[in-house]
């Protein structure tokens, strides 16, 4: 019973991931297309940390789920994932407010979407892992017969 909620678990995660694959050929221009390694990689070193946290924390939970049913730790990747992805959406939103402040023009939508999408990014990452640990926290208070999550 573990193993299927797990499975539908990850697929659920799958199934969100598509938007970045939504176009894989090279774009009009010549410029290769933005996935979701080309935003990580060009993040700033907060912004990397955080989504390293969410990332491990996205993994993390399940696993804590199956192996060591405790919601303690569940209870504190589901509170805490939420605020990282948005304080990194909003760092990130901050520094390109501050960029085209700088700049003095204002800049295509080509030039601000890689901001943008890295902004949408880390909010998604911490939705998807606070929902991840959430749900495992209730299987987890199901199977130990508790009524909910803290």
């Amino acid at each position: 019973m573990r193993l299927r909620h797990l499975s539908l678990i990850a697929v659920a995660a799958a199934i969100l991931a598509t938007p970045a694959l939504a176009s894989t050929a090279v774009a009009p221009s010549g410029r290769e297309p933005l996935t979701l390694l080309a935003i990580f990689a060009n993040a700033a070193a907060p912004v990397q940390l955080i989504a390293l946290l969410l990332a491990a924390g996205l993994v993390v939970a399940p696993v804590m789920a199956a192996i060591r049913p405790e919601t303690r730790w569940l209870t504190a990747i589901n509170k805490s994932a939420l605020p990282l992805g948005f304080a990194a959406a909003t760092y990130t939103l901050l520094a390109g407010a501050v960029g085209i402040a700088n700049l003095g023009a204002t800049p295509s939508l080509a030039v601000m979407a890689p901001g943008m999408a890295e902004a949408l990014m880390m909010a998604m990452l911490g939705l998807l892992t606070a929902g991840v640990a959430r749900l495992a926290g209730e299987l987890t208070a199901r199977r130990k017969g508790e009524t909910s999550l803290a």
